[in-house]
């Protein structure tokens, strides 16, 4: 599949923004959420992670939402619920450490960091949408990121 000038741009951009972004977040902000309940739901979140990749290596995997040559729709695990599961793990994984270690700075950043992902996966979805025929129909049956919600 073959991006427009236009398309690359967006696609470099929100994925630098996005692994930049994070970076940035983890570097400035504790690893491990205080309290049990906390740490259980950025627990998930990682585990949520990994399942995702797991099941995603069926596929070929890209850090940009550009689908690559011979890319297979995945539609199970994971995926068969929600259609952007890694996106959904850093959600579960950092925002237990906002809530756990409040900071304005860090609370604003992590907003940023969260629109990217929402800008990021609406992007990905009009790709997906002209390079899978079925994801029309995936769309239908499952959600983006929280099932009953979004």
């Amino acid at each position: 599949m073959e991006l427009s000038n236009k398309q690359k741009i967006i696609n470099t951009i929100l994925t630098i923004i996005q692994y930049l972004g994070f970076a940035i977040f983890l570097y400035l902000s504790p690893w491990k959420a205080d309290g049990f309940i906390l740490q259980i739901i950025e627990l998930l979140g990682i585990v949520l992670a990994i399942w995702a990749v797991m099941i995603m290596n069926q596929s070929k995997i890209n850090i940009a939402p550009q689908p690559l040559k011979n890319s297979v729709l995945v539609t199970n695990g994971p995926y068969s619920i929600i259609r952007h599961p890694m996106y959904a793990s850093i959600i579960i994984a950092i925002t237990p450490l906002i809530i756990s270690h409040w900071d304005i700075y860090r609370f604003a950043f992590l907003m940023f960091l969260y629109l990217n992902l929402i800008f990021k996966l609406l992007f990905e979805e009009t790709l997906l949408l002209s390079y899978f025929r079925g994801y029309k129909l995936y769309m239908k049956n499952s959600w983006r990121i929280i099932p009953g919600v979004f």
